[in-house]
């Protein structure tokens, strides 16, 4: 079987790179140049992330350079040169205006705040299933109930946490859209803003799943959540057409 047949073009365009929860990595070029040239790792949110998610996208700057001048976002789904792996942040010019954007000061405002609240909280999973254990002996619940809980609210952190370095690195990269004159590029942003908005609904969602298990950290996280539904409304009205761009393979 030729596997290049399998692959869906462009799809690393517009993922989060979390690819060890990705469905289609064996249908990625991108994941298999990583795997080929043993860029491979094991992706923990953190600090360092940001730096992660850019090393794991393996776009090339000819790579990018070709979308622009062939007006085709999907085709051949292989940079020209893999032994040559250029970071996304370094492929197109960055424009200090598009750092200093309301929006992207927005965005490292929450990637800020999320990291304070998380650093306040580090104890709060471990805690979770101290209370849960406890609440198992006394017989409130029993243990199948217990465990979807701990797997809903561990699978919540994760999300935070991975996503917030990420929604700002992306939202920087659909400002781009914003001075781009070339129209293939323009749309190519514009599929970075979709991406920062499932981003932000996937955060908001987790973020509800904290709450419903701890109503009364809401007063801590009222500021966090404000920002992140301020951040979803600003990135819809810049982008209102953003919502409908179907993502190869994703939408």
């Amino acid at each position: 079987m030729n596997v290049q047949t399998e692959l869906i073009p462009g799809i690393y365009n517009y993922c989060d790179t979390w690819c060890e929860r990705c469905l289609f990595t064996s249908r990625c070029r991108s994941f298999q140049i990583q795997t080929e040239t043993g860029l491979t790792k094991s992706m923990e949110a953190g600090p360092d992330l940001i730096n992660q998610l850019t090393d794991a996208l393996n776009l090339t700057k000819q790579y990018i350079e070709n979308l622009s001048r062939s007006g085709a976002l999907t085709g051949p789904d292989a940079p020209a040169d893999t032994t040559v792996q250029a970071l996304e942040e370094n492929a197109l010019p960055k424009p200090v205006q598009v750092r200093q954007h309301p929006v992207a000061q927005l965005a490292n405002s929450y990637l800020k705040h999320t990291g304070d609240w998380l650093r306040q909280e580090k104890h709060l999973l471990e805690q979770a299933g101290e209370q849960q254990l406890r609440e198992v002996s006394l017989g409130f619940r029993t243990q199948e109930e217990s465990m979807p809980i701990l797997h809903a609210l561990r699978d919540a952190w994760e999300i935070i946490n991975w996503y917030r370095t990420l929604i700002p690195v992306k939202t920087q990269s659909a400002l781009r859209a914003l001075s781009e004159s070339d129209a293939t590029m323009k749309v190519y942003h514009l599929g970075k803003a979709k991406l920062v908005l499932v981003s932000i609904d996937r955060s908001l969602a987790a973020w509800q799943t904290i709450l419903a298990q701890y109503p009364d950290k809401i007063d801590n996280l009222l500021d966090i959540l404000a920002q992140l539904s301020r951040l979803r409304r600003e990135l819809e009205t810049l982008f209102p057409t953003a919502r409908a761009f179907q993502r190869p393979g994703l939408d």
